[in-house]
């Protein structure tokens, strides 16, 4: 709750600064997969969602500098076997607050935000879940993740957009318990990689589509 509350007034704080321009803001929803590399585990199986808020501060005519902060599952499992009815999943909850410059393409009919930049997670929990059942993880995740975002947002009409975002740590989450060669950048540890799917919602400022 103290991680939380902390970010909270970070965000409020930066609201405060964005608020003292001209500004852009609104809500921000929709489903994620995620996979963890180098975790033996292998493929997008494990399915979950982000939710937050965004605020855009223009910087020129298409060009922007965007906050946001969203809650977001992420982690990897498991397809449960078929056989033996098992299943195994690693389920890691954050607060991701991605700074990003964003770029607006604007054609005749739609525009298009395109958004590049850094992001901080903060872990709120984590837990393995082995056939239904939770339990500590033995080697824990590090309570940061810190990596980058690369996003297109499509606007359709004023106020509603949809936007696909592309994340994975740059820093390991934690180490590799399995390392064969440690040397190797992706075998030095695990790193948190999603796909969102979301929709957004404008309630900021602001004449044109582009966010």
């Amino acid at each position: 709750m103290k991680k939380l509350i902390f970010i909270l007034c970070c965000f409020l704080c930066s609201l405060e600064f964005f608020g003292q321009k001209e500004f852009k803001g609104g809500l921000i929803a929709g489903p994620v997969t995620t996979q963890i590399s180098g975790d033996g585990l292998g493929g997008w199986d494990k399915f979950g969602f982000a939710a937050g808020a965004w605020v855009n501060m223009p910087l020129g005519d298409r060009i922007g500098l965007g906050l946001s902060m969203k809650y977001i599952t992420k982690g990897s499992k498991t397809k449960r076997d078929t056989l033996t009815n098992q299943s195994f999943g690693f389920y890691l909850n954050y607060i991701d607050v991605p700074l990003l410059l964003t770029y607006d393409l604007v054609r005749k009919k739609s525009t298009l935000t395109f958004s590049v930049g850094p992001y901080v997670g903060i872990m709120m929990n984590q837990k393995i879940r082995y056939n239904g059942a939770d339990t500590d993880i033995p080697i824990p995740f590090n309570k940061t993740d810190m990596g980058g975002q690369f996003g297109v947002a499509c606007w359709a009409g004023q106020k509603l957009f949809f936007e696909f975002d592309i994340t994975s740590s740059i820093l390991p989450t934690r180490p590799n318990p399995s390392a064969v060669n440690p040397g190797s950048y992706y075998e030095k540890g695990n790193y948190n990689q999603t796909l969102q799917l979301l929709i957004g919602l404008r309630f900021g400022g602001g004449s044109s589509a582009a966010r």
